[in-house]
């Protein structure tokens, strides 16, 4: 069995293209997927698109996890990418009991008409029966993943820096861990509304200035307990330091781009002693122990998905077709302040 389906291909920087290609169908083991939605990341996945990810210059050693430029890359032009996609199960390879047909289906795959994949690999959405609610089960596990990574106790002032869909998502948890102040900071008032409206106490412009000032007149001097940094650029990330407490931890959970020539760490970082955790979702905090796993976190991720679904569906703001792919990466590439989450939709 063979079909042929449309593929999205990143084919350089900022350049997208669509693609016909004839795709297998599954083997033992293995489901065809028909893809109805996919997310666009705007952290991540921008960060590919834009060809700012250390892969495209640099290889990872497996053994040693550095990177280096000595061996070439371990991405080359073109690559798909994606990894964020409700499906349907459009058929069955022999031995798949787990799932059955036209079930409808949470999946890692790169953005296209359809995708054979394992299994097991994919998520069932159970009760969740809205592809668009479906679709934020990736930024879910992130958003989740760094809260368990910055292990934040009951009472707790935090800080959220960066309002985007991920900044939402902590936002909305950090009313569940029970955080006495949530302070969000974006530049765009929409976004800190809607962090508002989700349960932040208290937001700030940066705009403004004087952020880590704010912090500490909100915090009787001491500064955040914890500031959670999801913008992912670079100047927030030093203003995440000054902000954090002596002792503080500043939880980094963006894959940062670019350049870091705004980063000091000469005064706040030297004299207060923070903390700086790197949260990256392919594992869990280690200091949880061995009770929890990638799974136990995703099964959790997908209760809090369902109770959340109402509030997720209003972070869609634009769909696209896949043949118009290239105008949803240019939407959220240009920061456009009404962009929040972009969708290619297949339906």
């Amino acid at each position: 069995m063979s079909l042929t389906t449309q593929s999205l291909y990143f084919t350089g920087p900022r350049a997208v293209e669509v693609r016909s290609e004839t795709l297998d169908g599954p083997g033992p083991g293995q489901v065809l997927l028909e893809l109805l939605v996919s997310g666009i990341s705007a952290g991540t996945e921008l960060n590919v698109f834009r060809g700012l990810a250390p892969q495209w210059r640099q290889a990872m050693d497996p053994r040693t996890r550095l990177f280096s430029d000595a061996h070439g890359s371990d991405w080359h032009w073109p690559a798909r990418y994606g990894y964020a996609a409700v499906c349907r199960v459009a058929a069955l390879g022999d031995t798949v009991t787990r799932i059955g047909m036209d079930e409808m289906v949470f999946a890692y795959v790169p953005h296209g008409q359809y995708a054979v994949v394992d299994a097991e690999a994919v998520v069932p959405l159970n009760a969740i029966d809205d592809p668009e609610i479906g679709v934020f089960f990736a930024n879910l596990n992130t958003a989740y993943n760094g809260l368990l990574d910055a292990n934040i106790v009951l009472g707790a002032d935090v800080v959220v820096s960066g309002l985007g869909v991920i900044g939402q998502l902590v936002t909305r948890l950090l009313v569940r861990n029970g955080a006495r102040q949530i302070i969000g900071i974006d530049g765009i008032e929409q976004r800190r509304q809607a962090a508002l409206a989700g349960g932040a106490t208290t937001v700030i412009d940066p705009a403004a200035g004087e952020v880590a000032e704010q912090v500490r007149d909100l915090t009787e001097g001491r500064g955040a307990d914890t500031v959670i940094e999801v913008s992912g650029a670079a100047p927030a990330l030093n203003e995440a330091i000054r902000t954090a407490g002596f002792n503080g931890t500043v939880v980094a959970m963006s894959w940062y781009g670019g350049s870091f020539e705004s980063l000091s760490l000469s005064g706040e970082f030297h004299h207060n002693r923070p903390r700086i955790i790197s949260s990256q979702v392919g594992t869990v905090n280690p200091f949880l122990g061995p009770l929890w796993s990638v799974t136990r976190r995703g099964n959790i991720a997908l209760e809090y998905l369902s109770a959340l679904g109402t509030d997720l569906k209003g972070f869609v703001t634009h769909r696209v077709p896949l043949a118009e792919a290239e105008r949803g990466y240019g939407l959220l590439d240009q920061g456009s302040p009404e962009v929040m989450q972009v969708l290619i939709d297949y339906r």
